[in-house]
């Protein structure tokens, strides 16, 4: 698939969620000078989202133009029409700078919406090692938002809220089909956290906290104040974060993880952007570590890429596994389908 393929396609799924976003990448897909700032991006890295992003960093850090009209983030009046007109010229004018962010930033949207169907994923296990002793290891971490999941505030489309009451953080979702999902009246205790990615956001450093800002999409004023209380949570409760490849830092994260306890390796849009050998030794890592105790490997179906994803779950005792699927689930939380464990098979040796 070509870069400009990416950019039509992200413009048809983002039609809905930003009109302004899907304007702008169908313009970009037959824009040639457009599509080389573009392809700056590290391999395995989404163009269109990374373009984008940029753009709006660099709005939020203050640059005048009349595109900033276009944006609700950015708080500004004007009489320009045609926003890709505006958008090209932005970008051509800015150029320098935009091939730099787009070729060192990567996509670490990982909205905290996402906790919607970790939450119950999560009392989910503990359930099935019927116990409430959790070490957790996030993949694609970005800032550690999610591994703070247990200190937010959930409300599932009025049906039950659970959660710190006092949380700046609520997580608003829609409880959709027949299966009613597991949610905890105490929380599982997480007596062990960290969070691997490739880059870390620091949520203190002003930078970094922007370009988490200009990752969301500009219309979407909830998710930009649920991320803005996220981040000061964050700030007061920052879980160990370590920098590096997810194959080289997970042995030493999976060793130093408490043995009497239920270990759950776990990622949300994270695999897509592997290779597929690189999830089949992140397997075989994970079968190996469940000689010492279970290991669940939560995440989306890494045969899956935009869309609705399907959130599944594979256990591994003594090298065996089970995988099942447990969820669907909207990109950014807003409603979760719970299918919770239907359709279990065993894998047998890996």
């Amino acid at each position: 698939m070509t870069v400009a393929d990416r950019f039509r396609r992200y413009a048809d799924w983002v039609d809905e969620k930003c009109p302004l976003y899907a304007e702008l990448t169908e313009a970009v897909a037959d824009d040639s000078q457009l599509l080389e700032i573009a392809a700056e991006a590290s391999p395995n890295q989404p163009e269109p989202e990374l373009l984008l992003a940029a753009v709006q960093s660099l709005l939020l850090d203050g640059r005048e133009h009349p595109l900033a009209q276009f944006y609700p983030t950015c708080d500004r009046t004007g009489s320009a029409d045609d926003p890709a007109a505006q958008f090209r010229d932005f970008c051509l004018e800015h150029e320098s700078e935009l091939r730099s962010i787009v070729a060192t930033r990567r996509c670490q949207t990982n909205d905290v919406g996402r906790s919607a169907v970790l939450l119950p994923a999560f009392e989910y296990v503990s359930r099935l090692a019927d116990g409430d002793r959790l070490s957790q290891i996030e993949i694609g971490t970005s800032a550690g938002l999610n591994l703070n999941w247990d200190r937010y505030r959930y409300d599932f489309s009025g049906v039950e809220t659970v959660g710190d009451d006092d949380s700046p953080v609520t997580i608003t979702a829609e409880l959709r089909g027949d299966r009613r999902p597991p949610l905890p009246r105490a929380f599982p205790t997480v007596v062990h956290r960290r969070g691997i990615d490739l880059n870390t956001p620091d949520v203190t450093d002003e930078a970094d906290a922007r370009w988490l800002r200009a990752l969301v999409h500009p219309n979407q004023a909830g998710r930009r104040q649920r991320l803005e209380a996220a981040i000061d949570v964050a700030r007061e409760n920052r879980p160990p974060l370590v920098e590096g490849d997810v194959l080289e830092e997970l042995p030493a994260q999976l060793s130093d993880a408490p043995t009497d306890t239920d270990l759950v390796v776990f990622s949300t849009h994270v695999l897509y952007q592997l290779e597929a050998e690189t999830i089949a030794k992140l397997r075989a890592l994970l079968s190996s570590r469940s000689s010492d105790q279970s290991v669940h490997w939560l995440s989306i179906d890494p045969a899956e890429d935009l869309g609705d994803p399907t959130y599944r779950i594979v256990t591994f005792r003594d090298g065996d596994s089970v995988e099942s699927q447990v969820a669907q689930f909207e990109s950014y939380g807003n409603w979760v389908e719970w299918d919770g464990g239907h359709g279990r098979r065993y894998t047998g040796r890996q």
